[in-house]
């Protein structure tokens, strides 16, 4: 079962900028002819290259895949089943490789390997070189792999690449080599989930996910031994679903400290140590939550997005109608950027929740932006699978 949909009128919201619908072939070198026109406003389009063409009389497209910024290219795969590297500053396409499911993962950069990894639809997960798409190494797990990898731990857990899947799995392999070292899962409950699930968080020695069963767990890097396990099911007995990944702020007042939600169960602090609830926000549906300073940012399905302070109280709130299914925020300088996938990708001021700007190019954008903070450059992949490179003044 899916997440009900948050809604919102299109021609209520000022500053809307849109381009023309893009056609739904295999990945073409960019033309500087095809750019569109684009109206004066914080976007601004640098380059757009074509890399997927749906089929005609495919009504609702979606591409949710989100690349990387990669030692000189940028990464990115699509439904199509091609991974392609594409030279950021031109858009010009340096390689495309076929691989043997869709993408619709966040692709992760390694610099330490100096590897690019993608989880696929079918339960491929790759290691790519950046620079030439070669695939050094792949695994087959189970359930599709939409959610980025977690890898940098030191000690025992150095070397490791983390993984989450569809089916409620967590496995561990070894980075240079794609072996097996371990793996964790969770039985499904029984009747109706919420569509999603959560990745991997990595973080003093230990892997933090949730499951759809409605707990979240600690496991040890090294080992993927149990140290924790607490239900964030609160009172509920159905959507119990834990698919934010957990974000870990650490050094605060009170100490480090986890956030992350259950559907029904609303946003939860937790103690990362035992997992103790420190305190608890009853919203639905609540998504990945994004720390940024002394605010915490998400959306919810049927309230909007929502920035809270540390402790859980709402600073403000945006409600979205008709936006469909919404990606976490992220922060730039003064704003909030996110992805609506029946509306575009939305430029928000973080202070005040006022909607700044919001990009259409026609079909909606289900996939995160990939945020270059030092150029002020956005990379996004459509549902009509083209990818922008958008430049963000101001």
């Amino acid at each position: 079962m899916s997440a009900p949909r948050a809604s919102f009128t299109l021609g209520l919201l000022a500053g809307i900028v849109a381009c023309a619908a893009c056609a739904g072939t295999p990945p073409r070198a960019h033309d500087p002819a095809d750019t569109p026109a684009h109206p004066a406003g914080l976007l601004q389009i640098r380059w757009r290259t074509q890399l997927h063409e749906h089929g005609l009389f495919e009504a609702s497209p979606e591409e949710c895949a989100s690349g990387v910024l990669a030692h000189g290219r940028f990464v990115i795969g699509s439904r199509a089943g091609n991974i392609v590297g594409v030279d950021p500053a031109q858009g010009h396409l340096d390689w495309a490789v076929n691989v043997s499911g869709g993408i619709d993962s966040d692709a992760r950069y390694d610099a330490e390997q100096d590897q690019v990894y993608l989880g696929a639809d079918d339960g491929s997960f790759y290691a790519l070189d950046s620079q030439h798409g070669t695939t050094r190494w792949s695994y087959r797990g189970k359930g599709a792999i939409e959610r980025g990898a977690a890898f940098g731990g030191k000690g025992a857990a150095g070397g490791l690449v983390f993984v989450g899947t569809a089916s409620d799995r967590i496995f561990a392999l070894e980075a240079a080599t794609g072996k097996w070292r371990w793996g964790y899962e969770r039985e499904t409950p029984e009747g109706f989930t919420i569509h999603g699930y959560s990745g991997p968080r990595l973080g003093d020695g230990r892997v933090f996910a949730g499951f759809a069963d409605g707990f979240l767990v600690s496991l040890a890097a090294a080992t993927g031994e149990v140290q924790w396990a607490r239900s964030l099911a609160a009172a509920s007995d159905q959507f119990v679903d834990v698919d934010a990944t957990p974000a870990l702020v650490s050094g605060g007042p009170g100490g480090d400290v986890l956030f992350t939600s259950s559907y029904s169960g609303g946003l939860y602090a937790v103690d990362p140590r035992d997992g103790n609830v420190r305190w608890r926000v009853p919203t639905e549906g609540v998504g990945t939550i994004a720390p940024y300073g002394d605010r915490l940012y998400f959306a919810a399905p049927r309230q909007g997005l929502h920035a809270t302070d540390l402790e859980g109280h709402v600073v403000w709130r945006q409600g979205l109608t008709e936006a469909g299914d919404l990606t976490p925020p992220q922060v730039l300088g003064r704003y909030l950027l996110f992805s609506g996938s029946r509306a575009g990708l939305f430029i928000v001021d973080r202070d005040s929740g006022e909607l700044v700007e919001l990009f259409n190019p026609g079909q909606g954008i289900c996939a995160a932006p990939t945020i270059d903070v030092n150029a002020r450059r956005l990379y996004i992949l459509s549902n009509g699978g083209a990818l922008y490179a958008l430049d963000l003044a101001g």
